[in-house]
């Protein structure tokens, strides 16, 4: 990682001291080209005559301007939450698992999360319909749009409208906060047309091509891991019995400790099967008793675990404080079997104390080990779990804080590996309906290219909705509290002097905000 960004500076220096020294023999201006520090920009009146006249319907715009206002108020409340959230849980992680800081810089290329070609297409509808709004609104209230142009640093980065600033000093408030406003507004209604497309034109007619359950990940040292089964696999049949969802795969009635024949779309796997500890957790009975990530249970006081339903239905039938003999097979032993009595935690304290968000009543005074499972050692969704997590996001969401959540884990589908879907999940898929006219390339060409306009614009939208100057969101809240200085009754100097030291404070902050999320999980 240090070599390629040690590779992105050399790049971004070269440039710079290139065109520096174009500047100073004045061949820049020539071309209308401008140096401002590292950046390079391209001045052009070009497009002028396309703002004149869609800035026409004055009526139209000028409500639209005042909706922009109230959008970025809440966009604004929405961003700062996220962003004083996301320091939260940066507190919360390991070192090991401290972002990188190029998740923080939003270009195609440097960030690894951003496809390059999906993230320059979304990118450049982003900044283009977020400075031509500004460029409209701007001619709506009679100010004069000197140039248009784009922003290089070594490849196109951004696009800009330059208003007279002098004449935007002199508006009103709520027409200079209308011009702010539009920007981050149209990429949010943007981000939501596009999401709208997405989700109902183009993963409602996505269908698996067959019933069964999707790998999506393997546990280390378990059964499976010693297999050539791989994410993205389709398991459909297991030891002769046909697995169309999770109900069959929990319920797979195998004893545990023999091999069985795993069979996918494209291959037969043999696996020892059984129900195998995914996870522990710390100073709680399973880890304890020695218990390991990988080992396979074989029984619960005599009874057999044949599957994940059998385990939970023998957990149930227990109660916090009770010992109870629990025995396993190792791998790592060659399957030796061991047998350890242990002493049963509080399931609703267990939960309470790690998962609070899947805490129920009815846990409290049950048996709990402190284990996650899984059998023989995958993690699956069900084949129709991707389009439903993109086709119907916010399915069984009740109350704001679950779509939320919801949405928040639709936006996430980058981090998940999701976005763009990689072939091994869209080979699984067919489409159907007058999409299925397309060829399958092309259609997800599209469907990747729409969520990632909505993804970019989004992104785009909700930045420059913080009130931090020199983002609209900025100069926003400083009209803001400029108005609301007004009517203290302090002089002008002294309202003026509050008012930039609260706007610079804030600012700071929200820088400080975003840095702790890669400097605090490393102290």
């Amino acid at each position: 990682m240090l070599t390629g960004i040690l590779y992105a500076l050399l790049l971004i220096g070269g440039f710079f001291i290139v065109f520096a020294v174009l500047d100073k023999k004045g061949l820049l201006e020539k071309h209308n080209l401008e140096l401002s520090g590292p950046l390079l920009l391209w001045k052009t009146e070009k497009g002028k005559k396309l703002i004149e006249r869609i800035s026409q319907k004055k009526k139209f715009w000028t409500a639209y301007g005042n909706l922009g206002i109230v959008i970025l108020g809440i966009c604004m409340a929405a961003i700062l939450y996220l962003v004083v959230w996301s320091a939260y849980l940066a507190s919360q992680i390991p070192a090991d698992s401290a972002p990188s800081p190029r998740l923080i810089i939003g270009i195609p290329g440097v960030n690894p999360l951003i496809p390059v070609w999906y993230g320059i297409l979304g990118l450049a509808v982003a900044i283009i319909v977020h400075e031509f709004s500004h460029g409209i609104l701007s001619r709506v209230a009679d100010i004069k749009v000197k140039t248009l142009g784009l922003v290089f640093l070594v490849v196109p980065i951004g696009a800009f409208v330059e208003p007279d600033e002098e004449k935007m000093g002199e508006l009103p408030k709520l027409k200079r906060d209308r011009i702010y406003s539009v920007g981050p507004t149209t990429n949010v209604l943007l981000a939501l047309v596009c999401v709208l497309l997405f989700t109902s034109v183009f993963m409602g007619a996505v269908t698996p091509r067959e019933d069964g359950v999707i790998v999506n990940g393997v546990i280390v040292d378990s059964p499976a891991y010693d297999s050539a089964i791989s994410w993205g696999d389709m398991v459909v049949e297991i030891d002769g019995e046909r697995i169309s969802g999770l109900d069959d795969f929990n319920g797979v009635d195998v004893d545990p400790g023999r091999e069985v024949r795993v069979r996918t779309l494209d291959d037969e796997h043999d696996i020892y099967s059984g129900i195998v500890v995914s996870a522990l957790i710390d100073d709680y009975p399973a880890e304890q008793a020695g218990l390991e990530v990988g080992d396979v249970l074989i029984s619960l006081n005599g009874e057999i675990i044949r599957n994940v339903d059998d385990f939970q239905s023998l957990l149930d039938d227990t109660v916090s404080g009770e010992e109870v003999t629990l025995v396993y097979h190792r791998l790592n032993d060659e399957y030796s079997e061991y047998t350890v009595n242990v002493t049963l935690a509080d399931k609703y304290e267990g939960f309470e104390e790690h998962y609070p968000r899947e805490n129920r009543e009815e846990y409290k005074g049950q048996g709990y080990l402190g284990i996650g499972t899984s059998y023989m050692g995958l993690s699956v969704w069900d084949s129709d779990f991707i389009p439903r997590l993109l086709g119907s996001p916010f399915e069984g969401s009740s109350g704001i804080g679950e779509y939320m959540q919801s949405g928040l884990l639709f936006i996430s589908l980058p981090f998940l590996g999701l976005s763009p879907l990689p072939s091994e999940i869209t080979a699984l898929y067919q489409v159907s309906g007058p999409m299925g006219a397309l060829p399958s390339s092309v259609f997800w060409v599209l469907a990747n290219s729409l969520y990632w306009v909505f993804w970019l614009n989004l992104m785009v939208g909700l930045f420059n909705a913080l009130p931090a100057v020199p983002l609209d969101g900025g100069y926003v809240f400083k009209d803001g509290l400029t108005a609301l200085m007004e009517k203290t009754g302090l002089g002008s100097e002294t309202r003026e002097k509050v008012v930039d030291g609260v706007v610079y404070l804030l600012a700071l902050t929200i820088l400080g905000l975003i840095m702790w999320q890669l400097v605090g999980p490393r102290l």
